[in-house]
C-alpha cells in the first residue's frame, strides 16, 4: 500500500527514507543519509530505495527547459 508524500511528511520531514523497494516498505529513516544507510544495511538492506522527504509545508518549484525538435 502506497503512502502518501503529504503523510510521510508529517512523520519524516527534513529525513531521508529508505525503503525495501521504491514505494514500498520503510526500512529506515534518519536526517544523516550515512547513517539511514547504516541502519538499513544492519537490518539486511544493502541496497535500499532513498528518499528525501521535504519538510511540511513546504514547496518546491522545478524549472524545466523543453526543447521540441522540428
Amino acid at each position: 500500500m502506497k503512502v502518501s508524500y503529504a503523510k510521510l511528511q508529517k512523520k519524516y520531514g527534513g529525513m531521508y527514507v529508505l525503503m525495501d523497494k521504491p514505494d514500498g516498505r520503510i526500512v529506515a529513516a534518519d536526517k544523516n543519509l550515512d547513517k539511514a544507510f547504516k541502519i538499513a544495511e544492519k537490518k539486511g538492506y544493502k541496497l535500499p530505495a532513498v528518499q528525501f522527504v521535504k519538510p511540511a509545508g513546504t514547496v518546491a518549484i522545478y524549472e524545466v527547459k523543453v526543447s521540441l525538435r522540428n
